[in-house]
């Protein structure tokens, strides 16, 4: 290499000391190594490039002379970090500081040699740059992140609370933070899981503050009216397509027949598996950032009940929450069906007929009518409460029928009933067998309307008291009634008492 310039000594010998491997299976010869080592330092030293370039040299200079075992180049390698950063640092640009430390300490402490005052200098940098900039969230974390990892490395957990107490304080008093219900619930979230990676190490006041921050998001006091944001989409649909809808379900040669429209009307509102794909589908792509990064999902009554990761990585619980809200596109025509049902069929003969069907036949007559006639009168409220416990006891007595488990031993000597989600998720082949012919996974349906977060979760609300607004609504009420439609197709085989 017989250039001066140490940018051209620095691009060609690297080149022969990154290629030599895999052109003629073999490392490059050590004095090559040393050529890119000393012409990056060199590069360095006197501002031959802009500062980020230089720190991007100077760490592949570290990592060759490592690679190469060469303590005199370690050394001075080292020597040039230290210099680099202290004239390229500034407080604002955290790409800019912070790396000596993380690389000589934390990063190649096992092959850097440092003094005790070249360690204690490094620290106290950090450190004192930590107070300058801890009001900073965003600052303040880059600073916190190497020093807690630092003094967890140490076993020194005094220390490594302080630092984190630092960053909770920033994060809490951040007036963006506190600006909006959302941002201050990821904020604590925030805090709890960097307390909770200590705690996991087995430090026991990580632990402590674990549980702590754990308790203090219950208790936050959050106006989540600020926060949430109303969309809403007009649709057009002609009166065409409703008449014509509305005919392929009540058909005139249908005339009398109820078991049949409740048929029609059972199976033609269930999620369509390939129509939900393509609806998730058409999003993603139209919108692929949205599904690049984590998805905060908030329940009806704005509290966050879960976080999806991308879309690659959480394709079910996307797809979960997708056939959530394709139920939720479909409750118009659902509605516009049961109108016509309602002005079709008389409230006697539409309570006679659940009277009549296999996982109702056994069910408290006199309740089973109060919830269909509620329904029948428009009461939303009363029907959509009375409609729950119904659907509960149908797919209890449909599973016992089908010599399914819906007991189990208790600590008593006795025994106690699985909940709906036990019985949904862990009795669920079931319910797919006897609906088979259907064509759609039923009992993927009844979890997604009656017990999953990312669904409607109807039961679960109802028997908890949560989202109690929505239980006034028609499309709740509906929604339950479409689910006992579908209960009541089950009969009994010939010869079954």
């Amino acid at each position: 290499m017989g250039t001066k310039s140490p940018i051209l000594s620095s691009r060609y010998a690297d080149l022969v000391v990154d290629f030599s491997p895999k052109v003629i299976n073999k490392n490059a010869d050590v004095d090559l190594f040393q050529i890119v080592i000393d012409s990056n330092i060199a590069i360095c030293q006197k501002s031959l490039a802009d500062p980020l370039d230089c720190k991007t040299k100077i760490k592949r200079a570290l990592v060759l002379a490592i690679q190469i075992s060469n303590q005199d180049k370690i050394a001075k390698v080292k020597e040039a970090i230290i210099n680099l950063e202290k004239k390229a640092a500034t407080d604002d640009k955290p790409g800019l500081w912070g790396f000596a430390f993380k690389w000589l300490i934390l990063d190649f402490g096992k092959k850097v040699t440092l003094n005790k005052t070249e360690k204690a200098e490094l620290t106290k940098d950090l450190e004192d740059r930590l107070k300058r900039v801890e009001k900073d969230v965003w600052l303040a974390e880059n600073a916190v992140s190497l020093l807690a990892e630092y003094y967890a490395n140490e076993k020194d957990e005094d220390n490594l609370l302080r630092v984190l107490g630092i960053l909770e304080k920033s994060l809490k008093t951040n007036d963006r933070t506190n600006s909006d219900a959302l941002l201050k619930v990821h904020a604590y979230e925030k805090i709890h899981e960097i307390y909770q990676k200590y705690r996991d190490k087995a430090f026991q006041k990580a632990k402590a503050a674990s549980d702590r921050i754990s308790q203090e998001i219950g208790q936050l006091d959050l106006d989540w009216n600020k926060s949430l944001k109303e969309i809403s989409v007009t649709t057009e649909i002609k009166q065409k397509d409703i008449d014509d809808f509305l005919k392929a379900i009540f058909s005139d040669k249908d005339q009398g027949k109820l078991e049949t429209t409740v048929a029609k009307m059972a199976i033609n509102f269930l999620p369509k598996k390939e129509a939900v794909e393509k609806q998730l589908n058409d999003v993603s792509g139209k919108y692929p950032l949205q599904f690049l990064c984590t998805t905060q999902v908030v329940s009806d009554d704005g509290i966050p009940i879960a976080k999806l990761s991308t879309l690659e990585e959480d394709y079910d619980n996307h797809f979960q929450r997708y056939a959530s809200q394709y139920l939720q596109f479909g409750s118009f025509f659902l509605t516009l069906a049961t109108d016509e049902l309602k002005n079709r069929i008389s409230k006697q003969k539409i309570t006679e007929y659940f009277k009549n069907s296999t996982l109702f036949e056994n069910e408290n007559k006199e309740y089973l009518e109060r919830a269909i006639s509620a329904y029948w009168n428009n009461d939303y409220l009363v029907s959509s409460h009375l409609f729950n416990p119904l659907i509960e006891s149908a797919i209890r007595e449909l599973i016992k029928n089908c010599g399914g488990i819906i007991l189990k031993p208790n600590n008593l000597g006795g025994y106690d009933r699985l909940t709906l989600s036990q019985l949904l998720n862990g009795q669920g082949s079931i319910i797919e067998a006897i609906f088979s012919r259907v064509g759609q996974n039923m009992a993927f349906y009844f979890r997604l309307v009656l017990t999953e977060k990312l669904g409607m979760n109807l039961r679960n609300d109802f028997a908890h008291g949560f989202g109690k607004k929505k239980f006034f609504t028609r499309d709740v009420s509906d929604r339950l009634f479409h689910i006992m439609m579908c209960l009541s197709l089950v009969k009994k085989k010939e010869g079954e008492k």
